[in-house]
């Protein structure tokens, strides 16, 4: 199928979508009812019709081949499923164990379209766990699980192109549960749930750690838990395979869209020329606001206990990391969309409503429009006498304010009123 059919296909579900979604909004009284009644029914429910059955139409009705990271994670998958180590016998640039993940679905059908299922489930046991978290505290979880299975990012990113991002949310949430039940002493707990999470994902999450440690209690006894794990991994990495299995470390140089830095770089380059071959310099300045600021609201909230505040900064987190990281793309978005839903996003108010539509809408169009006008790094003001090119521009700067915008709302929820005037 032509790629510009696939993409307006891609609109029409959409736009398909957002009148599921606006519906949804439309009968809170139902779905509260639901929840009390007919949780297991009614998610379930969601899931057939927003994740398997369009699965079994794209990938056996049609017989669409997997897109997105999809055959790169195949590829990984076969790998492991011969036996092969990572990082040495096959490329991967996430954590050692996940390639073996990936590959349990494989076991039972060799094909790429058994991952992009494996990932579905996966993102349906979190959603659960989610709304599992969230439905003693509000007669809307319901409603709003429903919601996520209409949301164009999640349904574009992780049905059609089997995106694992959602796997962050996943981990964050089994340790904020855990600090749930554990009011205190926790660290142990979190130190192994860390631990295991950067085995098994992407070394991406360490990006949540400096902030977690200002959070909890006793961060030293955290932090020997989880060298207590990780260094005798790194250990027996580094003896099988030397320094190889930095190269998840190492996949930071592509310049991607849309963050702060590519919306900027046009007048950047009024002042001085970016060498993209030397951008990992780029991406480590970028790291130092990733860090800060999560660390920063963390601090503010210091005297609040670490169960009240963990998603709030798990959020600001990976927001702060599509703003500052250079390398950071769209797709990221799945990462923490869950948890903007559920933590920040009030469906009685417009605006949160309009937002969180046109961050859905701007993360499924922006990519591809800039893939299809050949990926432009926009190194001069002049490059916008091209109408393609300006248009795609827009919509960075479209999705920089909503991230903005996210940011701005978890901090309002991370940091209460009476400390704003002194923040």
């Amino acid at each position: 199928m032509p790629v510009l059919t696939v993409f307006y296909i891609k609109l029409l579900i959409n736009l398909a979508l957002t009148i599921g979604i606006i519906w949804t909004i439309s009968r809170s009284d139902l779905f509260s009812k639901w929840q009390q009644e007919n949780d297991k029914l009614i998610f379930t429910l969601g899931f057939v019709l927003f994740r398997l059955i369009p699965w079994i139409g794209i990938f056996l009705i049609i017989n669409e081949e997997p897109r997105g990271d999809i055959p790169f994670f195949f590829y990984k998958a076969e790998g492991a499923k011969a036996g092969g180590f990572v990082y040495r016998d096959f490329w991967s640039y996430h954590a050692p164990l996940y390639a073996y993940i990936i590959s349990i679905p494989v076991w039972i059908w060799h094909n790429a379209r058994a991952i992009v299922l494996f990932m579905v489930l996966m993102e349906a046991a979190i959603l659960w766990l989610t709304y599992d978290t969230y439905k003693s505290k509000s007669p809307k979880a319901l409603q709003l699980a429903t919601i996520y299975y209409m949301l164009p990012a999640a349904f574009m990113y992780i049905l059609v192109d089997g995106q694992e991002e959602v796997w962050f949310w996943g981990a964050a949430l089994l340790i904020w549960r855990y600090t749930i039940k554990n009011r205190s002493n926790y660290e142990v707990g979190i130190g192994v749930l860390y631990a295991m999470t950067l085995l098994t994902i992407k070394v991406t999450f360490i990006f949540l750690l400096p902030a977690l440690l200002v959070m909890v209690k006793k961060p030293v006894k955290m932090l020997l838990v989880m060298a207590a794990i990780g260094l005798p991994a790194v250990g027996f990495l580094y003896w099988q395979i030397g320094d190889l299995f930095l190269m998840p470390i190492r996949h930071t140089e592509q310049l991607m869209t849309p963050n702060l830095f590519s919306v900027l770089r046009p007048f950047v380059e009024l002042v001085f020329h970016v060498d993209e071959k030397k951008s990992t310099l780029i991406n480590w300045f970028g790291l130092l606001f990733t860090v800060f600021i999560p660390v920063y609201m963390a601090f503010k909230a210091r005297h609040r206990h670490i169960s009240e505040v963990l998603p709030g900064i798990f959020i600001a987190c990976f927001v702060c990391m599509m703003l500052f990281q250079a390398s950071a793309m769209g797709a990221y978005v799945i990462a923490y969309l869950m948890a903007v839903l559920f933590e920040i996003i009030d469906i009685r108010k417009t605006a949160h409503v309009v937002v969180l539509l046109a961050l859905n809408w701007l993360t499924v169009v922006q990519p591809f429009v800039w893939v299809y006008i050949k990926q432009p790094a926009y190194t001069s003001l002049g490059m916008f006498a091209n109408a393609s090119y300006l248009f795609e521009y827009v919509l960075q700067i479209l999705n920089v304010l909503c991230f903005l915008w996210v940011l701005r709302e978890t901090y309002r929820k991370v940091v209460p009123a009476q400390n704003l005037a002194t923040a």
